[in-house]
């Protein structure tokens, strides 16, 4: 039987793949459905055809999954910031566990990996101290306001969002007056009301701790589960007070802020001169002396700073990009010999890559704790443990 762009057909949801996308297997062929469940069975239409495998799009449900629950937000499945809300969260966090599990042995090709059952958000919903807002204005001073569909091609106007914190979507009302309107852009960022303004930079509360952090820069999503990472970070990394450690993509200095009053020298590296400076005020406003941080590359500032000093470094943590480390910097990582290496990822696809370069370079995958920083979407973040043999 031949399958084209336009048929419907039935199928029944065997399983949520990492992305989100529901799998079917009409035919022997493998079919990917978003915003499906594991069990439904649904009507579906072929979008997609390939040799190798389709692409659907729900069209009704025939038999409801077990795990289904109404979603709270009127724009799921039109906006594209959530994939899960149609998903009871209890399910959620046991999907993201086999996911995890599923990219290391796929991508990473670990055999029995050691994944941990994902921490759960104390939050489910209300939990992002951040929005990035599009915005298109009209002529008549009225602003369309909100996030881009699920296909990345329109704007979705919105009134709230159900996983933003409430004082985000205070400040949302406001800028959906025609007087209060911000210009057309693709990026308005607008941060929860935790912490207070300073000039160019945002004050977040992490552990009872001020941290500074640049107004367009990059900060942990979850405002409910930031300490625990932070707790999660540390009991990893196990530093000692005779230790040196490492830092790498340390953006504000998150972590720097609890590890260094721990060991005895901490070496930060950031490609964002803004993080960089902020992470320097906030060890300064903290009484730390013991930290330093360089703003460039981290493959070239390990080469230039550190090349060559094998066994210099006691313990590395790295929190890379969603795409992951460069080879370059890994390979030097690898060349200088530390005891332990912290991976802090976004993306269990790059990590369980970067993980296999890390072991055939010569450590050991301890662990991997997945915590759920972004619950209702498809995104996973994951702490993993290499030790050197």
């Amino acid at each position: 039987m031949t399958i084209r762009k336009g048929d419907s057909m039935t199928v029944t949801i065997e399983t949520v793949a990492f992305g989100g996308d529901g799998i079917g297997r009409p035919e022997n062929i493998v079919v990917f459905v978003p915003f499906t469940a594991q069990g439904d069975v649904a009507e579906i239409e072929i979008r997609e055809a390939k040799k190798r495998f389709l692409r659907g799009r729900l069209r009704r449900l025939i038999t409801p999954s077990a795990d289904r629950v109404d979603p709270p937000c009127p724009y799921f499945r039109r906006c594209g910031g959530c994939h899960y809300q149609h998903i009871g969260y209890a399910k959620q966090v046991e999907m993201k566990t086999r996911q995890v599990a599923e990219a290391f042995e796929r991508i990473g090709k670990f055999p029995s990996p050691p994944v941990e059952p994902v921490l759960p958000s104390p939050a489910p919903y209300g939990y992002r101290g951040k929005a990035e807002f599009h915005v298109e204005r009209s002529r008549d001073g009225t602003a369309r306001i909100g996030f881009m569909d699920a296909g990345g091609t329109r704007l979705v106007d919105i009134e709230r969002c159900a996983i933003m914190e409430e004082s985000i979507n205070e400040q949302l009302v406001f800028l959906r007056k025609p007087a209060h309107a911000p210009p057309r852009v693709d990026r308005y960022v607008v941060w929860s009301h935790m912490g207070r303004s300073e000039e160019k930079h945002i004050v977040r509360i992490v552990k009872g701790k001020e941290i500074l952090v640049p107004l367009e820069g990059f900060f942990q999503a979850n405002t409910a589960l930031t300490d625990g990472l932070v707790d999660t970070v540390l009991d990893l990394a196990g530093v000692g007070p005779a230790e040196t450690v490492l830092d790498l993509y340390c953006g504000s200095g998150l972590f720097a802020l609890f590890l260094a009053p721990s060991c005895a020298r901490l070496i930060g590296i950031e490609i964002d001169g803004e993080a960089v400076e902020c992470a320097r005020l906030n060890m300064e406003r903290q009484g730390i002396r013991s930290a330093v941080f360089h703003h460039g590359d981290v493959g070239r500032v390990l080469e230039a700073e550190l090349g060559g000093a094998n066994g210099t470094v006691d313990a590395v943590v790295l929190d890379p990009p969603r795409a992951g480390c460069e080879r370059e910097a890994l390979e030097r990582l690898v060349g200088l010999g530390p005891a332990r290496i912290v991976y802090v990822s976004c993306d269990p696809a790059t990590l369980a890559r970067d993980a296999r370069l890390l072991v055939d370079g010569g450590f050991g995958l301890s662990v991997v704790r997945p915590l759920d920083m972004f619950p209702q979407t498809k995104h996973i973040e994951c702490v993993a443990l290499f030790l050197r043999r």
